[in-house]
């Protein structure tokens, strides 16, 4: 099987199209997602990038982080998409947030219980 007849270039796009539409509601610009043929498995595969940032050196620094799937006749953009979906509230985080979950080391699809817990409520501020 070879790469041109393994999976038709129509229905690829129209699979980024479907994985950019749901992303781009979740996540607004913040994945990029295209196809890609990987030769070692002779296949083509989703790939979903995105940047998340850490601490180098004393400054912000943003590193690219992503998610592949393989297109075979398992593949399901619903699958595909729910790892970004797990990830909405540290991928829609600023860089100081995304940092500071990295140095507590809070895993991005538990960062929004973490954030959450970081909050203060009304009842905090209340002077007695």
């Amino acid at each position: 099987m070879t790469k041109d007849n393994y999976l038709f270039e129509s229905t690829r796009e129209k699979a980024v199209r479907e994985a950019r539409a749901v992303l781009d509601f979740m996540v607004p610009g913040k994945v990029k997602v295209y196809c890609e043929w990987v030769e070692e498995a002779n296949a083509w595969y989703m790939v979903g990038e995105y940047q998340s940032y850490l601490n180098y050196a004393g400054k912000p620094k943003a590193v690219v982080t992503d998610k592949r799937e393989k297109m075979d006749r398992y593949y399901d953009v619903s699958v595909f998409t729910h790892f970004f979906k797990q990830r909405t509230a540290y991928m829609n985080a600023n860089y100081y947030w995304q940092i500071q979950a990295r140095e507590n080391n809070v895993h991005p699809a538990m960062f929004k219980e973490w954030f959450d817990s970081k909050k203060r409520t009304t009842s905090d501020m209340v002077s007695a």
